[in-house]
This record gives C-alpha cells, structure tokens and sequence, in this order.
C-alpha cells in the first residue's frame, strides 16, 4: 500500500502487514495509523555466511557431540526480525561520587524470542537505517511492548548494576542519578535452524550479525554419558570418604554427612547431564546478576 510520511510528505509504498513505516527520503519512523513518529528506526544486516553450516561446526566442537554431526541434515532455516528498543544509559550514585556506570542496552520487545533475548549482549555498531525490503526477507514482528515500559526496564537494569557494584565496595548505593539517551527501534536478526541426526529433530538460534550460537542443542553420544556417569560416581566416592576421615576425626556421625552432603549434591549434577540425551548449549555471555557485558562488533 502508498503511504505518505508526516514529515516530508513523499509517498511511497510499503508491505500491508507492516504498522510501522520509515521513510526512505527523511529517515522518519512513524505508525501508519496514527502518523504519529516514533522515532530512528533501523536494522543490522544479516551474515552473509550460511546459518546451518555455522551451527553445525558450533556444535561439532562441543564435549559429547557426535564426530559426524557436521554431516546432520538441515531440515528448517527461518530468518526473524525482532523488535529491539536500544538505550544509553549513565548512571551514578548520588552518595557515592565513584559508582558510576555507562552503559548501551537491548530491551526485546515482541516475539517468540523476547524471553531467549533477555539479557542479550547487543551490538550497538553496523546498524543501518531502517529498509523496508527487509520485511520481505524473513518473518518479521511488531514492536508489543511500549518504548515507555522498555525504558522503564533499561533503567532498572542500570539500577540493578549499581545496587552490584556498591555492594562489592561495601558502600550504602543511597539515590541513584539515571539519564537515558533513546537510541531508537532496531529490527535484530535471528536465525532458527532445524536439523535431524540419528533420527531425531534439534534447534539451534543464531545470532543473524555475527554468528554467535544464541542457543542449541544437540545429541550427547552415549560414551560421554558414561563418562559423566563415572566422573559422578567418583564424586560420590570422594565425599564418601572425606565424610568416614572427619567422623573418625572428630568421633561423630555428623562428619560423615558433611561430606556426604557436598559429595552427593556434586555427583547428582553430574549424573542428571549424564542421563540427558539432548544437551543445551550456548556462547553467548549474558548481561545477569547486575554485571553488564557488552561485546561490540
């Protein structure tokens, strides 16, 4: 359908399925309904390299993986364009003059990868201004979450992250002093990949920039399941026998059952991933627990 940008009042043509539209002459986003902007919008490139191949050699390096896998056949890739609201923030302690942190973060906002996103560690160089081509190019998704509640996000992580650091200085964080710089909408390539091995179906998502495994799963061949079977056993065994040397020690069962707690609660990690016929993996490095980390491109 034509559409006219309340900006510069050119016409030009975008896909019905869209509610949000960039002018290709001025650069200004806005909603098709209301023609009110929305601010920059934009949208990475994809990789020019194939998104099964990668995932496959990903995996082909993974403890466990079968030594043939790079040969599993590729049954699905769907290319996906997700929502991401993008925000600089600089945050300071009001009390404490030396807890400051600056920091660029990703808030998803819509789709079925908004929760397998949380956290992701953006790139915030390479993005262009937004091309309505794109659309056509993959499955692409509207914005479900306002640019209000994805600030009101950002700005707690940036809390959160200063709340971290005074703890670690053993410093009361006292008032907290955010400003937030709206970076605009990005559309953030992902790519879904299905593969069989052995008869059974795996996924993998990979990030659509770079490469990077965001998520994946693969078979854990049954040589490495007993390994990690033993290696549990011996665990077991080892707190066994520190538990007998302390209750010797100190003439009471209860050093028996402190070595046993830690020993057994060692070992049942390690017999659940041995028991596990499919294994999840990732190599991405999340932005969690307060600690920021931010990998540019």
């Amino acid at each position: 359908m034509e559409v006219q940008c309340p900006t510069c009042s050119a016409k030009f043509k975008v896909p019905d399925t869209v509610s949000v539209a960039t002018c290709p002459y001025c650069g200004t986003t806005f909603k098709l309904e209301t023609r009110e902007e929305v601010g920059e919008h934009f949208f990475f490139p994809p990789m020019r390299k194939d998104a099964g191949g990668v995932l496959l050699k990903f995996l082909s390096r993974q403890y466990g993986a079968p030594a043939d896998i790079t040969g599993a056949k590729i049954t699905k890739k769907e290319l996906h364009w997700v929502p991401v609201y993008f925000f600089y923030l600089h945050g300071r302690s009001t009390r404490w003059s030396t807890i400051e942190e600056v920091r660029f973060v990703g808030i998803p906002a819509g789709s079925p990868f908004q929760g397998m996103l949380k956290d992701y560690p953006f790139p915030i160089r390479g993005k262009r201004f937004f091309d309505e081509a794109v659309v056509g190019k993959g499955k692409y998704y509207e914005p479900k979450m306002s640019r209000e509640e994805a600030e009101a996000m950002a700005r707690s992580i940036m809390e959160s992250a200063l709340r971290s650091e005074a703890s670690q200085e053993d410093k009361s964080l006292g008032g907290v002093e955010i400003e937030v710089k709206y970076q605009g909408l990005v559309h953030y390539p992902l790519w879904e990949v299905h593969y069989e091995y052995g008869g059974q179906s795996f996924a993998g998502y990979i990030d659509g920039t770079d490469g990077r495994v965001v998520q994946a799963e693969y078979p854990l061949m049954s040589g490495a399941r007993k390994k990690a079977s033993l290696l549990g056993a011996g665990v077991l065994a080892a707190g066994l026998v520190i538990g007998i040397i302390a209750a010797g020690v100190y003439g009471s069962a209860w050093g028996l059952i402190g070595g046993l707690i830690p020993g057994g609660a060692g070992a049942f990690g390690i017999f659940r991933k041995g028991a596990v016929k499919k294994r999840k993996v990732s190599e991405v490095m999340r932005l969690n627990k307060g600690n920021l980390y931010f990998k540019p491109m």
